[in-house]
């Protein structure tokens, strides 16, 4: 018997196939596939009354593709361009902003909106407002932030339905940061996402991933964006985002660093203040909404609600380390697009109407912290800075929105499989979102680059960070760091273009000889956490950890093994102490007693051949400025 199948049509809610089984000699049946996911969308979505609104009282000629096609497709990037050139235009109020260029060539856009025509820097900072940041489409699939970011700018100074926003606030709106990726469209891009029919990639067309590279600074329009960020600083930023992962009742998620990870008092003005009434908001507009976590067994077998830590090579998580907000906008992306554009509109509505209940409370919080931060350089009795953490044990009770679920059969797999039913599940459950600290470093008073690795100055001028050029030469005992146990790590499956380096440091003091013509870094000033960030070692974020330092963990043994071992075995004999270090090591790690050059190596570096410098962090630490 032989049998022929072909797709005859698509559910648009569940994205659920129907093929037609076509049997030799006699019917064709129809048969439906398992959907896809639940389908289930809340209530107030098929309202969606702040979102339709804006589309019904907007001029046709300023629709975007999204709300002429009801969020089935999204228009190319010129659009966007055009719709952004049509309002300025249109208003003294708007001014559009190229900022740099793609690998592509393609020319990226930032739209600043401001009452007071404050087109620059220093004209928004007379103005005293706070200055709001959004940008979408860094993962350009993930689209509908475009169409809704030009809505509200639309909003504000069109049909100026937000209007009054402006008396309080300056907008920085990027509608698509990854523009070449964005450009590349196809249906296919996103098995996981419900629409629309052609989106763009998650890449840039150098296939790399620009959510992550906010301090390493690979791509050229994170180099764009860091330029235009530190130029403006604003004093809050979106980022918007569609989800993967989970099927659930939720609509969006949000992540914001809230807990260590955010110096006060900007942390004290995101838990008390904005939290709790931004929550009250989407809740009173009909959205279900929870931090971006994942639902996971914990230790004794229960299900508890994990939120993840994020460093800060991802967009939302820098801000906080320059002692702004960053907010991330995960939009669940399979609710339909129409939802998912109502959702995205109406948490950044929301985010701006909270932040405009007192705007000054917010600057006031994040220039205190600014300030706060810098007075800790170089005074080791203040308390120490936060570089990395994990997700701590401590909990709370929390109420998960999940979706039924059963399991069938699976033809493909031979074994169950789970599906999700549009049937609402409350699970009464714990949440984790506090953080344990696992690295910190007290503040130096400043950092001495030595002139030879100017790279590393590079990447800090990139983020302007002040520095200033050594005129003599300096030799004195330094503190600093020493490597061991380094290993080279393979880069990770997600674009980040490079490997990591894992390794211990120990803070060690030397006698060292700085060149002239070096860096010096001083940490009074307000990028002071965003320097140790860069600096530290233990940070995960580090420049040593992106491999930009990977001269210094030399690997030659200076001499075959026939030379090195009968060495190493004298070494032995005479310290004890060596030995006793060398067998914990053994003991501790199996990996390196499997490795008969790694076990070589341990010993050579501990020898009187091996170079001085090897493994020796280049960067030195300054407690009192002699020079």
């Amino acid at each position: 018997m032989e049998a022929k199948v072909a797709v005859i049509g698509r559910c648009k809610q569940a994205i659920c196939l129907i093929l037609l089984v076509c049997i030799s000699g006699g019917m064709c049946v129809a048969q439906e596939v398992v959907a896809a996911h639940s389908a289930y969308e809340p209530p107030a979505a098929k309202a969606a009354i702040s979102l339709i609104s804006s589309t019904k009282d907007a001029p046709p000629d300023l629709l975007t593709t999204g709300e002429k096609t009801d969020w089935e497709e999204t228009g190319i990037y010129a659009e966007a361009v055009e719709m952004a050139h049509r309002m300025e235009r249109a208003s003294r109020w708007v001014k559009v902003l190229d900022f740099g260029a793609t690998p592509e060539g393609r020319v990226m856009i930032a739209i600043i909106v401001s009452k007071d025509g404050a087109f620059t820097p220093q004209a928004a900072s007379k103005t005293n407002k706070a200055l709001i940041m959004i940008q979408s489409g860094i993962h350009s699939a993930e689209i509908e932030g475009k169409d809704t970011s030009l809505m509200l700018i639309r909003d504000m100074v069109v049909t100026k339905r937000f209007a009054r926003w402006l008396d309080r606030a300056n907008f920085l709106i990027i509608p698509v940061f990854n523009v070449d990726g964005h450009e590349h469209r196809a249906p296919y891009h996103r098995i996981n996402q419900n629409g629309p029919k052609s989106a763009g990639l998650r890449v840039n067309a150098q296939r790399l991933n620009l959510q992550g590279d906010y301090i390493k600074a690979d791509t050229p329009e994170v180099r764009a964006w860091l330029r235009l960020f530190n130029s403006w600083m604003p004093d809050f930023l979106i980022d918007n985002h569609v989800s993967d992962g989970a099927d659930f009742q939720y609509d969006l998620e949000w992540a914001m660093p809230r807990n260590q990870d955010l110096a006060e008092p900007t942390g004290a003005w995101l838990r008390e203040r904005f939290l709790p009434e931004f929550d009250r908001r989407m809740t009173a507009d009909g959205h279900k909404q929870m931090s971006y976590g994942s639902l996971r067994p914990a230790s004794d077998g229960s299900l508890e609600v994990f939120d993840p830590l994020y460093p800060p090579g991802y967009a939302w998580a820098y801000a906080p380390v320059q002692n702004r907000p960053g907010m991330l906008a995960e939009i669940h992306s399979l609710k339909t697009g129409k939802t998912r554009a109502w959702a995205n509109y109406d948490l950044m509505r929301d985010s701006i109407e909270t932040i405009l209940i007192d705007p000054e409370a917010l600057r006031r919080a994040v220039r205190e912290a600014d300030r706060e931060m810098a007075a800790r350089a170089g005074d080791p009795s203040a308390p120490p800075v936060y570089l990395d953490g994990k997700v701590s044990d401590k909990s709370r009770p929390f109420v998960y929105r999940g979706l039924k679920t059963e399991l069938f059969k699976s033809e493909i797999t031979g074994a169950m499989v789970s599906k999700y039913l549009p049937e609402a599940v409350d699970l009464e459950t714990r949440i984790r979102d506090q953080i344990d600290t696992t690295a910190e470093a007290r503040m130096p008073l400043g950092y001495l680059i030595p002139a030879a690795w100017k790279e590393l100055a590079d990447k800090l001028t990139l983020q302007a960070i002040e520095m200033e050029r050594t005129a003599q030469p300096i030799e004195q005992e330094f503190e600093t760091y020493r490597f061991s146990n380094v290993k080279f790590l393979a880069p990770a499956n997600d674009g980040v273009g490079r490997g990591k380096v894992d390794f211990d440091a120990s803070l060690v003091r030397e006698r060292i000889e700085i060149p002239a013509g070096s860096f010096w870094v001083p940490m009074k000033q307000r990028r002071a956490r965003l320097i140790m960030e860069m600096l530290e070692p233990q940070s995960p974020e580090s420049l040593v950890r992106w491999g930009f330092c990977n001269a210094i963990f030399g690997r030659g043994l200076g001499g075959g093994e026939y030379v090195v071992e009968p060495m190493a075995r004298q070494m032995m004999l005479d310290s004890p102490a060596l030995r006793k270090q060398f067998e914990n090591r053994l003991a501790a790690d199996p990996e390196f007693a499997g490795n008969p050059r790694e076990r070589l190596m341990w010993w050579y570096q501990r020898s009187k051949y091996n170079d001085e410098d090897t493994g020796r962090y280049p960067v030195v630490r300054i407690w009192q400025k002699t020079w």
